[in-house]
């Protein structure tokens, strides 16, 4: 065999490893997508306790791929914040027609309970100079429907005008945009209802059943792991260093029977951290790792928040927080926030694609308080928060399934992020 054709087989040969390779870092990201977008698991969140479940899924899953805890600390690390919920059945009827769960309406996440039937006062830009005053209105259910209304500022007036009005009857806004969950972190006493556009007619009578339940202390966990820094000679002044890889793995959990997978926002970052950590026992780096897989994102960034007040270690040591949410398909590329705030940084992961042509874009953003990196930001701590862009839409609904959510070109982002990591 001559040497050009020993070499042409090498190739061949380096390269059938790297597709097994990335075919099975995919296949074992899918595995975990699917995992915590099961039932079981109730969408990650504060009904049927799904938060804890996922918690003790993910120390678990740690532990099977050799991810040990931080030195002297245990693998979770508990705190408490308020959180309102909805682990009740819930009705809605328009007159007599029962309205979809999460298809045609949503409970906002502040809702308090209300049940029985309410004769329906619809206020619109036709009639809403004759109530001024709602409380002469009390005991009905007061409908907002501005769909027709253009002006923002004015749209916004009504909308808050609708959440004075669930301090003292329910009401209802009637929604033309997407409708979106989140994580109610109080509660009002009466509830109020977006129902879609599509599915809203002007009814007699709305008929609810609905129950909300406040938990004033909800006890949640940061799920933390270390993969130790290679051991070199010539390592001995960056080893004290440390890269933190953080996603959140909490989501809107369940509001009666509607459940809110979250496998794009944010099951896939968890899969990408978890498929890096598996990388990095095998491959370790001049910098030990640490995994900080937050909960309480959804809920305001908590958990980070936390974690940043009540580190496991000095916040001064960390080198650099790569930051993941939105996993699910990078067809179009990455969005980096920060990107303004460490042009250092971002000059060489941009040159790093490049080279390499990972992506087919890379795009820079600013300062955001919009993830887990921002309270590492607020006390200096360098930080990106990298999520993709592509086709995958469905965000905070029911849609959000582990089948809609195809991680395209996942491989080719993690790629990219280790290259980065070994070249800071």
């Amino acid at each position: 065999m001559t040497i050009k054709k020993i070499k042409l087989f090498l190739s061949l040969i380096s390269f059938i490893l790297v597709v097994q390779v990335s075919y099975a870092q995919k296949q074992y990201a899918k595995t975990i997508l699917d995992s915590l977008c099961s039932q079981n698991y109730a969408g990650r969140g504060y009904v049927k306790s799904g938060v804890e479940k996922s918690a003790l899924f993910l120390e678990d899953e740690l532990k099977k791929i050799g991810v040990k805890p931080y030195p002297n600390r245990a693998y979770q690390q508990k705190y408490s914040f308020g959180v309102n919920t909805f682990p009740y059945p819930i009705q809605v009827k328009l007159n007599q027609k029962e309205l979809a769960i999460g298809k045609d309406y949503l409970v906002d996440a502040m809702s308090g309970s209300a049940l029985g039937q309410f004769e329906v006062l619809e206020i619109n830009t036709k009639n809403y100079l004759q109530y001024q005053n709602i409380l002469n209105e009390v005991g009905k259910i007061i409908v907002y429907n501005f769909t027709n209304l253009s002006n923002r500022d004015s749209i916004l007036f009504f909308k808050k005008l609708a959440y004075q009005t669930i301090k003292y009857t329910p009401a209802v806004w009637v929604e033309r945009n997407k409708m979106m969950y989140s994580v109610g972190r109080r509660a009002f006493k009466y509830p109020l209802i977006h129902i879609d556009e599509k599915a809203y007619y002007t009814p007699k009578t709305i008929t609810l059943k609905i129950n909300n339940k406040y938990v004033p202390s909800y006890t949640s966990s940061n799920v933390v792991g270390y993969i130790p820094p290679k051991k070199d000679i010539f390592n001995l002044f960056k080893r004290d260093k440390y890269i933190v890889l953080s996603a959140h793995y909490d989501h809107l959990g369940q509001m009666g029977q509607a459940i809110f997978p979250g496998a794009n926002d944010n099951a896939s970052g968890v899969a990408m951290i978890l498929s890096l950590a598996k990388y990095f026992i095998k491959n370790p780096v001049k910098y030990g790792v640490i995994l900080c897989l937050f909960s309480g994102e959804e809920a305001g960034l908590e958990g980070s928040k936390y974690f940043v007040s009540h580190p496991y270690f000095r916040l001064k040591k960390v080198k650099f927080v790569l930051n993941v949410d939105i996993m699910g398909g990078a067809s179009k590329g990455i969005t980096v926030v920060n990107a303004t705030k460490y042009p250092k940084q971002f000059k060489l992961l941009t040159s790093i694609n490049n080279e390499n042509k990972y992506l087919n874009q890379v795009n820079k953003r600013g300062e955001s308080a919009n993830s887990d990196h921002y309270f590492f930001s607020q006390v200096k701590v360098p930080a990106f928060f990298i999520y993709s862009v592509g086709d995958v839409k469905n965000y905070h609904d029911i849609n959000d399934k582990a089948e809609n959510t195809p991680l395209n070109n996942f491989n080719k982002v993690q790629k990219l992020l280790i290259d980065f990591i070994n070249q800071l």
